[in-house]
């Protein structure tokens, strides 16, 4: 008993020397940014990882030939080109100046004004942009499907360009935008557009992005995710909640590998609705749905006019899995009739065929309709 009783302090004694150390190994190991793993800055509020980065600010201006010890010191990594003999500063993962809570000006500037106010930014015409001090981590394309939303892109270019910059983004924004006389297709633009900015940049993910969606908060970082991720997390019109755990509308980003992985959008969805149940259910044959908290991934909605339902959308939706690796990126079918480079955008616009589109899963409708009728007999 009194062997037990003396045996006890050493045991505790042990036990909290072994939760000093490994907490000591855990801090040295994940201390510099480059070793902060991806499920940490994916699943935890951030707020608290932007304290390692607040004492080391990233100064704009760095000496002509820095050394690796002044690198370090400014939380960027330091990477040494042997054949070239040069120095590339690559950005931090979580930029420093970022605040957390950002309050977006709304107010419908002509697009004249808008440009004026990023005249100096060093966005290059086409809306890309880069940071001139470090190596952005991450090559982002940003697509908008678009069609009679003049003010609420005034908007978003007004707010979105100095957003992502702060987060040191190699980015660039793409409006998507079909003719007059075709009905909208939301996902099918997803995918035109897909198609199309490969060929502008060597991207490595893309944003697929409402254009009357506004973030609230710095943190919400635009990078390229280790699994799908659903960015609009939690909006304005939806008292801040998610409506549901499979939704995958509003904004969303994806690898270029996972998009076409999933063979993209489906193409089937003419008029509002089912195209982002359609995709979470492509992406959830592979993936999970990955989210940042609540609390970071906050947006604001813009108003506009309700958009026309498409009153078929349960019947494809019903469809889905026959129809996925048919129908998508690999048999996208549409016309460019013009390339134009804005000052602070890229317009696509197109025109497709909603006839030959809806044709080309027409044989898996029928087959369908066959089962049903077996089934009922």
């Amino acid at each position: 008993m009194c062997n037990r009783c003396k045996r006890r302090p050493l045991l505790i004694l042990l036990f909290f020397t072994h939760i000093i150390l490994f907490s000591t190994y855990t801090f040295i190991h994940y201390q510099t940014p480059d070793r902060l793993p991806a499920n940490l800055i994916e699943k935890t509020d951030r707020s608290h990882l932007n304290k390692n980065y607040r004492n080391s600010k990233i100064q704009q201006k760095t000496d002509p030939s820095p050394t690796k010890e002044k690198l370090e010191s400014l939380n960027v990594s330091y990477v040494a080109d042997i054949d070239q003999q040069e120095t590339i500063v690559q950005c931090s993962i979580l930029p420093t100046n970022l605040v957390g809570r950002v309050e977006a000006d709304l107010f419908s500037y002509e697009m004249e004004e808008v440009e004026k106010h990023h005249e100096n930014s060093s966005v290059q015409v086409g809306g890309h942009w880069s940071p001139s001090h470090c190596t952005s981590r991450y090559r982002v394309a940003i697509i908008i499907p678009y069609r009679n939303r003049d003010m609420q892109l005034r908007i978003f270019l007004n707010f979105m360009h100095p957003f992502l910059q702060k987060q040191q983004i190699d980015y660039q924004i793409f409006l998507i935008e079909p003719v007059d006389d075709v009905t909208f297709n939301r996902a099918l633009l997803f995918n035109i557009g897909f198609n199309e900015a490969m060929k502008h940049y060597a991207w490595e993910c893309f944003i697929f992005h409402d254009v009357d969606l506004i973030p609230e908060d710095d943190r919400n970082i635009y990078s390229c995710p280790p699994e799908p991720r659903h960015m609009s997390v939690a909006v304005n019109t939806l008292n801040y909640e998610l409506p549901y755990r499979t939704i995958f509308g509003g904004v969303s980003a994806l690898t270029i590998e996972q998009f076409k992985s999933v063979n993209g959008f489906s193409n089937q969805y003419f008029g509002w609705g089912g195209e982002d149940d359609d995709m979470a259910a492509r992406i959830l044959t592979k993936y999970r749905i990955s989210r940042y908290p609540a609390s970071i991934a906050r947006y604001k909605m813009l108003r506009h006019q309700p958009d026309t339902p498409n009153q078929s959308r349960y019947k494809i939706l019903g469809l889905s899995i026959a129809m996925r690796s048919v129908d998508g990126l690999s048999n996208l079918q549409y016309t460019m009739i013009e390339t134009h480079k804005n000052k602070l955008f890229t317009l696509i616009r197109v025109t497709y065929n909603e006839t030959l589109i809806k044709s080309a899963v027409a044989h898996i409708k029928k087959k369908n309709m066959k089962m049903i009728r077996h089934k009922t007999q």
